[in-house]
């Protein structure tokens, strides 16, 4: 398969690595640990990107020391490596082929599953390498996808997108490899430009989702979930041993 993340391919589509997403995502991870009242002093991100997800929580979680960061993409960590600091780094490394270590309090995968080819290797990978794990995840998969489904092929061209989820298909996927599910909540999409029927579209959704939200993204979707999960490792080693 075509390395796209170190070919400059997605550099090329995505060159600020979405960056500019960082602000809002930074936000709903900040709400669901808050209202969960989880402790911890060490995160890793994997899959971390330009690194602005975790720049910007260094910030906001002075009380937390340290804050590591893992992509396989040496573009990803080149633009990432310019916002380290004493509480923050950067390495480019495959944090599911590394030795154990000791575990980080809270792991953030944000926005990876979908990119991954084998993602059941991945979780079983990295169930080990925190006591509590944030997932983002889009739904894709959706009633208006099936009917429009360009939008999938575009975004696997583009943001390299390779799996398309459901909510309850990925939840019981985690709950299989030992994350158990805490807490979750629904992400809106992000537009960084809108033809005036996307507009339209955008009008509805965000009605159709303050009336039922988990039918607005089985129906028109545009929706991310975000969970917050507890590592279970004697679950996750059960599963590994049959």
């Amino acid at each position: 398969m075509k390395d796209i993340y170190n070919d400059k391919s997605y550099l090329r589509n995505n060159p600020s690595w979405h960056e500019e997403d960082a602000p809002g995502k930074v936000k709903q991870v900040l709400t669901i640990l808050k209202r969960n009242r989880i402790a911890f002093e060490t995160i890793c991100e994997i899959g971390c990107g330009s690194g602005e997800i975790l720049a910007q929580l260094a910030k906001q979680l002075p009380g937390v020391n340290s804050f590591r960061g893992y992509d396989i993409s040496r573009d990803a960590i080149e633009i990432a490596k310019q916002k380290a600091n004493d509480r923050v780094s950067f390495e480019v490394k495959d944090i599911t082929q590394s030795d154990k270590e000791v575990p980080f309090d809270l792991l953030m995968v944000i926005d990876v599953i979908e990119h991954i080819p084998d993602y059941f290797k991945f979780l079983a990978g990295i169930i080990h390498k925190g006591r509590y794990t944030i997932f983002h995840i889009p739904l894709d998969m959706c009633m208006w996808s099936l009917f429009k489904e360009q939008m999938l092929v575009e975004s696997k061209k583009r943001v390299g997108h390779i799996h398309n989820f459901t909510e309850d298909f990925i939840k019981s996927v985690l709950a299989e490899y030992g994350f158990e599910l805490i807490d979750q909540l629904y992400t809106p999409p992000t537009f960084e430009q809108q033809t005036a029927k996307q507009q339209v579209v955008d009008t509805f959704r965000k009605l159709l989702f303050k009336i039922n939200q988990r039918f607005c993204t089985k129906t028109v979707g545009g929706y991310s979930l975000l969970l917050l999960t507890k590592n279970n490792w004697v679950a996750a080693e059960q599963l590994l041993s049959k």
